[in-house]
This record gives structure tokens, C-alpha cells and sequence, in this order.
């Protein structure tokens, strides 16, 4: 914990060189002041750590709470220990609402004073680096496509960020409901609060109310739901028709109120956050099925964005291509000729059940092994066999057939167009024109 910098505030000079010296034994550089005026001097011209702040200030315009609430508006993530030696509930309990780390009664041992600083500073830097990780995924990866249906979703995407509507997003897996959503965060007013997001269907039931609202004990929170860590930003509710019914009226009362109670507690939680859903199931047909509430539903339901499958936008499926061979092959040394002709010639008239997901995740591997995909992969590998066409429909194994036997023709024939189409029984430009189709390039030999 060397050059970590900690700011005393404590009207008592024995309380201040005392809290100092501990600290400095142990490698911290403190600094202190005698009353609100001087702290927030210091705060203005130096950025600290931690801040030890006594609740009681004698000759100071603001007692420890009212000061405690002017640092929070100026350093959101630091932690404030508050310390008093007339201390109650009542006071904990106002000094954690107002966003102290913790709440110490005097007299303390340092080894108590110590440990409650360490781990203050520990929970800082995970939430820096949570932050800083988050912002991270949000970058990672693009909405992309230029298809007519993507610049539709793209300018309702444009419309909807800057308002405050709640948005349900409609789609098959992998058709990037998530990147909707943080493409709406990063253009809304909410852009630089947190994104969270929440997958209803990997959530254990019996524990799902503490992980949305968070858990109290003795007026201590024991944990911080995702609700509370998206105030002031937006929460991404992933398939929200997995979410258990009793959970969905709390999540209705939390629409309603701009409030939720943690675990716990009887003390309501203000908050401003966003809401984003997504559904691979049409909440209409759960709402009938009574497996959805329906007046959850009306709340959620004011904006709706529909994402087509990849077989629906084929004509994007070059873009996707370039987009994501450029992120995998900076972590490659595997050279790739012209990836394009690859995908389109072994996956011609594919349905992409995995959609954009897949076939991410097919270039991904493509770079890594820097050659053929693996032979198993479902139904389109170039290799024509009966184990394969089998499960293929008919336009598919012809066309794969088709270009199996012209590659192996024209290699035959040393890539001589006019002694293969001789062969073949076809016109020259009929069969320039058949391997243009199938994506075969060669060097003529006419």
C-alpha cells in the first residue's frame, strides 16, 4: 500500500497525529485537517485514497455528514471511514446512506483502524478496475452491417438512446442483443454511469432477489445489488422472460417507485437507472401462457427493436467477415489469403443457426489454426462426403459437389479454362462465369 495518500479530518490534534502516525508506520502518506474548510482545500489540490473523517467538527462550516455529502459529489469512488466516540445506529445508518464505507466508534485499536483502511482501498481499485473492464466490453465489439434491415435498427437505435424509454430487444440468440443495448447506453444520457448486465437465465432463483436489490444485515450492506451498482447508468436485463413471477412484481414496484429495499432492510433505495430488456420468446405469447405479468409487460413495453437473423442479412456477412478477422488476427501470426472467398464458398446458402455468434466465433477459430476449419464442424465443411450430405438439403450438396469437382478438373487440366470446359462439355464463359459463382479463383490458362 506504499503512496497511498489518506486525508484525516478530526477537530482534536491528539486524534489527527495519532491516526497519522499509525498510518505512516505502515508505508501511507497522510495528510490532515483540523475542520471542512481545510479538507476540502486539500481535496481541491491533492486526489487521495482514503478519507478518515471524524462525524463531530468543532469551528467548521460543516459538520462530518454535511461534509461527508460535498467530498461524495467530488470523489464519487473514494471510500470515507467515519469515526466518533458518541457514536449510534441512528448515525451509522445516516453516515452509510450517505455513501461512507464504513462506520468506527472511538476508541479504536490500529489494528482495526488498519484493516478497515486496506480493505477500503482494495474495494476501490475493484471497482476502478470493474469500471474500467466494463467500458472495456462495451468497446469490444461493433453493431455491424450496412443491409437495409441494420440501418433500420441502427436509426431507431439513434432515436431511442438520447430519451429515457425503456426498450425491449427481440431476437435469436446470437443476432447481438447485447450490442443493441450498449449502443443505446453509449448514447443516452446514462452513457458515463455503469452497464450492467443481468442474465435472468443463469441466475439461481433462490438467490436472485439478493443479486438484483443487494443484502443488509444490521444496517451494514453486505452486498450491492445491480440495481444499485447501475444507478445514475443503465441495466441490461437479458432475457427477461426467464425471471422468475415473484421477482417480476418487485422488479415492477422498483418501475413504479424509483425505489427497491434491499435484503434486510425496511429503508427504500432511490435510484436512476435505465432498463433494458431482451427476449428470444415474444413476452405477448408469455403474458398469455401466464408466464409473464402483464403489467410488467406494459411498463417494459414502450419501445420494441426486432434483430433479423444473419441468414436474413446475408449481404453483411462481408463486412462481419473484415470486421472480425481484423480483431483475431492482431492476436494471430496465422496468414489469411482472402478469408471472404473461404466463408462463402464452404457455407454457401448456410442458415447460420448461431447467427453472428457463430459466425464470429468460425473466423475466430479460422485464425487460430490458420488454415482449414476443423472437418466436423455442422454439415458445410468443403470436404464432399456421405456422412456430410446426408444432412444436407439438395441445392446445398450440389453446390458443394459442383465445386469440389470443377477444383479438381481444373487442376487436372493445370488451370487450363479452355481444355476443362472442353472436357466438362460447357461453353468458356459459362464456366467463368459457374466459378465466379462458387468463388473459385484461378490463374488462366486459357
Amino acid at each position: 500500500m506504499i503512496d497511498k495518500k489518506i486525508l484525516i479530518i478530526d477537530d482534536e490534534k491528539d486524534i489527527r497525529d495519532s491516526i497519522s502516525g499509525i498510518l505512516n508506520d505502515e508505508g501511507y502518506i497522510s495528510y490532515t485537517a483540523k475542520n471542512s474548510q481545510e479538507a476540502l482545500n486539500k481535496i481541491n489540490d491533492n486526489s487521495f485514497d482514503v478519507i478518515v473523517l471524524d462525524v463531530w467538527l468543532n469551528d467548521s462550516e460543516y459538520d462530518g455528514i454535511q461534509l461527508l455529502k460535498e467530498i461524495k459529489e467530488i470523489l464519487l469512488e473514494t471510500p470515507v471511514l467515519i469515526i466518533s466516540g458518541h457514536g449510534n445506529i441512528e448515525m451509522a445508518v445516516e453516515a452509510i446512506k450517505n455513501g461512507a464505507y464504513e462506520f468506527i466508534e472511538k476508541p479504536f485499536s490500529s489494528e482495526r483502524l488498519l484493516l478497515t483502511v486496506k480493505r477500503s482501498i482494495e474495494t476501490s481499485l475493484f471497482k476502478i478496475e470493474n469500471k474500467s473492464l466494463k467500458q472495456k466490453n462495451l468497446d469490444d465489439y461493433k453493431f455491424i452491417g450496412s443491409s437495409n434491415t441494420i440501418i433500420k435498427v441502427k436509426q431507431l437505435i439513434d432515436k431511442v438512446a438520447p430519451t429515457s424509454s425503456r426498450v425491449i430487444i427481440y431476437g435469436n440468440s446470437g443476432t447481438g442483443k447485447d450490442l443493441v443495448a450498449k449502443e443505446i447506453h453509449k448514447k443516452s444520457k446514462f452513457s458515463s454511469g455503469n452497464f450492467i448486465i443481468v442474465n435472468s437465465a443463469l441466475m439461481e432463483p433462490n438467490g436472485i432477489e439478493e443479486e438484483l436489490f443487494g443484502l443488509e444485515e444490521n444496517s451494514r450492506v453486505i452486498k450491492t445489488g445491480f440495481f444499485e451498482q447501475a444507478n445514475n447508468g443503465t441495466l441490461f436485463i437479458d432475457e427477461i422472460g426467464d425471471m422468475p413471477i415473484q421477482t417480476q412484481s418487485k422488479i415492477l414496484r422498483v418501475l413504479t417507485d424509483s425505489s427497491f429495499y434491499r435484503v434486510g432492510s425496511n429503508m427504500p433505495v432511490n435510484i436512476n437507472a435505465r432498463l433494458l430488456c431482451s427476449s428470444t420468446e415474444n413476452l405477448e405469447k408469455l403474458v398469455e401462457e401466464g408466464n409473464f405479468r402483464m403489467d410488467l409487460f406494459h411498463r417494459l413495453n414502450v419501445v420494441s427493436i426486432t434483430l433479423p437473423n444473419l441468414s436474413d442479412r446475408t449481404q453483411d456477412i462481408d463486412e462481419l467477415i473484415e470486421y472480425f478477422s481484423k480483431i483475431y488476427l492482431t492476436n494471430s501470426s496465422s496468414k489469411i489469403v482472402d478469408l471472404r472467398d473461404y466463408i462463402k464458398t464452404n457455407y454457401i446458402n448456410y442458415d447460420w443457426p448461431g447467427n453472428v455468434r457463430e459466425l464470429r466465433n468460425i473466423i475466430e477459430r479460422y485464425c487460430i489454426i490458420g488454415g482449414r476449419i476443423a472437418e466436423n464442424h455442422e454439415q458445410l465443411d468443403s470436404g464432399f462426403n456421405s456422412k456430410n450430405v446426408i444432412s444436407m438439403p439438395l441445392k446445398n450438396a450440389r453446390m458443394i459437389f459442383e465445386k469440389n469437382y470443377l477444383e479438381s478438373q481444373i487442376q487436372r487440366f493445370n488451370g487450363n479454362i479452355s481444355k476443362t470446359a472442353s472436357f466438362i462439355g460447357m461453353e468458356r464463359s459459362a464456366l467463368h462465369r459457374k466459378l465466379k459463382q462458387l468463388g473459385i479463383s484461378i490463374d488462366n490458362k486459357e
